[in-house]
């Protein structure tokens, strides 16, 4: 009399199972993960922005002050900036004096200065077999109340 195990077939099975389970497990894990960074890139470019505003607020009466905010900004943003399609992100100084468009330079305290930046996120495409967006547009913008001026 010949006895065969069930075990032996059993386990061709739980490998199919498993694998067959495990792939939207993996690919959950991978979307949890790019969303993260995703989120962490978001914040970090939040607070360039910030800052930014924060330079522009107090030193607006300098000749260079977008080329200033876009230093100040480019380094917040530091090592990240290659997440942004590889590109410098697009950084805009503008102020407001009575709710008319003044130029920076003009502004007295009290006016509001904004700081707008933008760029192109890149996605890292880690998640299996779903086709990610090559790029989306990130931005930020702050408005706080001058206090350098004429």
């Amino acid at each position: 009399m010949i006895v065969h195990s069930r075990s032996a077939h059993r386990r061709g099975a739980a490998a199919v199972e498993t694998a067959v389970v495990m792939i939207p497990i993996i690919m959950m894990f991978f979307a949890i993960f790019e969303y993260g960074r995703f989120t962490m890139d978001l914040n970090i470019l939040n607070n360039a922005v910030r800052e930014g505003c924060r330079h522009a607020l107090v030193n607006n009466t300098a000749s260079t002050i977008v080329a200033d905010v876009k230093g100040v900004v480019n380094k917040r943003i530091g090592g990240r900036i290659s997440q942004f399609s590889g590109q410098a992100v697009t950084v805009t100084v503008t102020g407001t004096h009575k709710g008319v468009a003044t130029p920076v330079n003009d502004l007295v305290p009290g006016d509001l200065i904004t700081v707008s930046v933008s760029g192109d996120y890149a996605f890292l495409n880690v998640v299996p077999l779903v086709k990610m967006p090559t790029a989306l547009t990130m931005s930020s913008s702050v408005s706080m109340v001058c206090e350098g001026g004429t």
